[in-house]
């Protein structure tokens, strides 16, 4: 219930938006066009896509002129599709044994949540966890402090180099302390603007390429992080980012600050990289395991 209860008060302002329109469309008891077209422009509206909105009508326009039409019906059609389209992208970033480092390289753009979802995912790890945070944004002294916080307070380790090091060789010295060391886990953070985005793209190809020179048959993800107020932009930055890095999996930040949380679907539908996270709060605990189920009934605003 604890669960549910997070994601239903964390998705309210996409929820709220969506339902409250399809039900002030449904004004008579069967599918016309004109419902058609406004259920349709509540979908687009809260940045599900245009595939997916299609996926969707389609589905409402095989319903029987016998069958029982109402709100519920509708909705609970809607969040049964879309929980479909979301099981394949549900992955525990986080594996239960013990099997040697990990490493996670967090990429992203500036403002997106990074640090603070790093914070978050420390806290998750457990303090039973030996873990290792490199800053790798030698560009901003603030971000180094911002993540040292974080790490101070989740009482991980924490490798910084110096103001405007190379941050590959960052990443490499942190690579081989985590390794000399035995770490469980290595997290790395990494810049998040440049110049532009060719400069910023291949900054983050040399990193990855230093772990992977240094952390040969080590477990390396890849994890994209996204801010969810920024809507369908977010497909254009897992173009981007997806075109010059192998992103292995998203996090989804700030999916409670919006009524364009539905983008995250047309992620899913196109992509279909796993989702291990979604950022619904500000606190320490509001980084929920993405699960697709209470996500599409949250969304829809069903009840269990």
């Amino acid at each position: 219930m604890y669960i549910i209860s997070k994601f239903r008060s964390g998705l309210k302002k996409t929820s709220r938006f969506i339902t409250s329109n399809i039900i002030n469309s449904l004004t008579s008891k069967q599918i016309s066009p004109k419902i058609i077209e406004d259920i349709e422009t509540a979908l687009i509206s809260a940045d599900i896509g245009l595939d997916v909105t299609e996926h969707l009508v389609n589905k409402i326009k095989k319903i029987k002129i016998t069958d029982k039409i109402d709100s519920k019906s509708i909705l609970n059609l809607l969040s049964n599709e879309i929980k479909n389209i979301l099981y394949e992208c549900e992955q525990n970033l986080i594996e239960k044994h013990n099997d040697g480092l990990k490493i996670f390289l967090f990429i992203g753009v500036n403002g997106s949540g990074k640090t603070t979802t790093i914070g978050k995912l420390i806290k998750r790890l457990g303090k039973d966890k030996k873990i290792l945070v490199a800053a790798c944004d030698t560009f901003r002294a603030a971000a180094v402090d911002q993540l040292k916080k974080w790490s101070d307070n989740q009482e991980a380790d924490f490798f910084q180099g110096s103001l405007n090091q190379d941050p590959a060789s960052v990443a490499y010295g942190a690579c081989e302390k985590a390794k000399n060391d035995k770490y469980d886990f290595l997290i790395i953070d990494t810049a998040g603007r440049l110049s532009n985005n060719t400069n910023l793209l291949n900054q983050l190809v040399k990193i990855k390429s230093v772990i992977d020179k240094s952390a040969v048959d080590l477990k390396l993800k890849t994890i994209l992080v996204l801010d969810g107020t920024n809507g369908s932009n977010m497909i254009n930055q897992v173009e981007i980012f997806g075109k010059s890095l192998n992103v292995t999996g998203l996090i989804i930040t700030k999916l409670d600050g919006t009524a364009k949380g539905g983008a995250l679907i047309s992620i899913a539908k196109k992509y279909q990289i796993p989702i291990h996270f979604v950022g619904l709060g500000e606190q320490e605990d509001d980084l929920l395991e993405f699960k697709a189920e209470p996500f599409s009934h949250s969304l829809l605003n069903i009840e269990n």
